[in-house]
């Protein structure tokens, strides 16, 4: 299937280390770099985009063994993204620029922000997959969590395109009808090694959250899904990690699981919206 991305350019530019693809949607005012989860690619944040694109130069990309940018493996930890990440802003975007990160895009995010290129303007982390060496005792116990296993079995099972469509929707019970075909071509995009890495819980390099996030100098809006139905970041965990200082801003959105941008669009845009105009 063709990507989610209507009125946007597709184009892609090469590292040093790997070929990343990315897309760019109309100059309707500042840059807003999108970073998707693991198991997406670039057009993850389809039920956001046309909201965006009336306010912002959006350009996605395709995350490092995800959709249509290269594979490395053996090079997936946390700040091999970040690199990536790193390149694009500087080389991309090249003006000011928001980024906003869901679940590992956010991760990722963090670890570029770490030493952060001149033109980063402020972080959006969204239900940023944070995690040290020691994970939450109940992220194991997650929907989230568990989805990555269920996707990993059956992409190992080798199923035909039909096949893996039919169980994709039963995975996702009370999705959009475009969800399961778009999930089952992820998933036959990206490097399996990486999905393997994400379903075992193999700890990615991007030091304790707390340190990664203290080194971050621009504004961050850290926006926390709800924990009792998804949410990967436990109130206690995310208490203990947060920043003491007045432009370091973390909200819960509640009823809404971890991927919000998709299942929860009106609530995430009420709370992020604003915020990034006042920075704009």
């Amino acid at each position: 299937m063709p990507l989610l991305l209507n009125g946007f350019t597709d184009h892609t530019t090469n590292t040093g280390e790997v070929e990343i693809a990315y897309s760019v949607g109309p100059d309707n005012g500042p840059t807003l770099l999108l970073l998707h989860g693991v198991t997406s690619r670039r057009d993850g944040f389809t039920m956001l985009l046309d909201a965006l694109i009336e306010d912002y130069r959006v350009i996605t990309m395709d995350q490092r063994g995800h959709g249509y940018s290269g594979h490395t493996p053996d090079h997936y930890m946390t700040p091999d993204h970040g690199r990536d990440i790193r390149f694009v802003i500087e080389n991309v975007c090249k003006e000011s620029t928001f980024v906003w990160g869901h679940s590992m895009g956010g991760a990722n995010a963090v670890a570029m922000a770490g030493d952060s290129p001149e033109q980063l303007r402020a972080l959006v982390l969204e239900d940023p997959a944070l995690f040290g060496r020691t994970r939450p005792s109940s992220n194991s116990k997650t929907p989230t969590k568990s989805q990555f296993q269920v996707n990993l079995e059956l992409v190992e099972q080798n199923l035909s395109t039909e096949e893996m469509i039919s169980r994709q929707i039963e995975t996702n019970l009370g999705q959009p009808e475009w969800v399961a075909p778009w999930k089952t071509e992820c998933l036959s995009q990206m490097d399996i090694e990486l999905l393997r890495m994400t379903a075992g819980g193999v700890y990615k390099g991007g030091g304790e959250p707390a340190e990664a996030l203290a080194m971050i100098s621009c504004p961050v809006l850290l926006v926390q899904a709800d924990p009792t139905v998804g949410g990967i970041l436990p109130d206690n965990y995310l208490a203990a990690m947060i920043p003491d200082r007045d432009d370091f801003t973390s909200t819960k959105i509640e009823g809404a699981g971890h991927n919000i941008n998709r299942d929860n669009p009106a609530d995430i845009l009420a709370v992020v919206m604003p915020w990034l105009a006042a920075r704009a």
